[in-house]
């Protein structure tokens, strides 16, 4: 009896040693097939696929944008927005402010056309084609007759404002330069020019101010000391009545009054000019 007992526990011994074996290292049935596992699904493998290109899924007009503020697709990222066109455009975000471009209106976040006869909008059929204090120029309303704005309906621009063609055949309202500015005429009354600006006489109009010093250079108003005028010119009384400094004693000029000898080397005063000798 107690010979079957042993032999009967040495039997239960040997089945929990299988159930326990460890296979060896180089046993094929305790490896992995990696083929199991599909490489190419990424859902399988918990990742998007959209990751390998971090712009995938930020390429649709309105979608968020991306981290680092990008988006795929060639389109901007405005205020976290993909869109294809800046803030303010039409069909755009609104800017701050809820701004939008000229002829353009904030509707829920989105710039659209703005009602007629608004500024930057297509001028009304009706009447009054736009609205107050707009004129439709070009079948756009549009503020008009101030300076630097576009001539109202007639060539018409506010009092003392010229309405002008620029460069690139629009015709614009221009405010008259006052004088002592650079290019313009000198002022009749108090200083003739700016600071840093001298009247100069002009061949082909009024005395206008340019850089330089107030008096003492050709074509400048005579200084009040002495000398009057620098090396090489004369105080003489210019076309339009003011005392200025002129060059002389050159070729074809006017003799130095007073000067020794009146004209250059080589040179010979004769009626009043300097020239060449006989």
């Amino acid at each position: 009896m107690t010979t079957r007992a042993l032999c009967l526990a040495l039997v239960a011994l040997c089945g929990c040693t299988r159930f326990y074996d460890v296979p060896d290292a180089g046993d094929d049935a305790g490896a992995v097939d990696a083929s199991a596992i599909d490489a190419g699904s990424a859902d399988d493998a918990g990742v998007d696929a959209s990751d390998a290109d971090p712009d995938a899924r930020c390429d649709e007009e309105g979608e968020l944008c991306c981290l680092g503020a990008t988006c795929g697709g060639g389109l901007l990222c405005v205020d976290g927005t993909c869109t294809s066109a800046g803030c303010g455009a039409i069909g755009g975000p609104c800017c701050e402010l809820d701004q939008c471009d000229p002829g353009g209106v904030c509707e829920d976040g989105t710039c659209v056309d703005a009602p007629c006869g608004a500024e930057g909008a297509a001028c009304c059929e009706s009447d009054p084609a736009c609205s107050e204090g707009l004129s439709c120029i070009g079948e756009r309303c549009a503020p008009c007759g101030a300076a630097d704005q576009d001539c109202c309906p007639g060539m018409v621009c506010d009092e003392g404002i010229d309405c002008l063609q620029n460069l690139f055949g629009a015709w614009v309202c221009v405010a008259p330069i006052p004088c002592g500015a650079l290019g313009a005429e000198c002022c009749e009354e108090g200083d003739a020019c700016g600071p840093g600006l001298g009247c100069v006489a002009s061949d082909f109009g009024a005395p206008i101010c340019l850089p330089g010093p107030a008096c003492g250079s050709d074509g400048r108003v005579c200084c009040e000391g002495s000398p009057a005028c620098g090396l090489g010119m004369d105080c003489t009384t210019s076309d339009d009545g003011v005392d200025r400094c002129r060059r002389c004693g050159e070729h074809g000029l006017a003799c130095c009054a007073g000067g020794d000898p009146p004209c250059g080397p080589g040179l010979t005063c004769s009626e009043g000019l300097c020239g060449l000798a006989p």
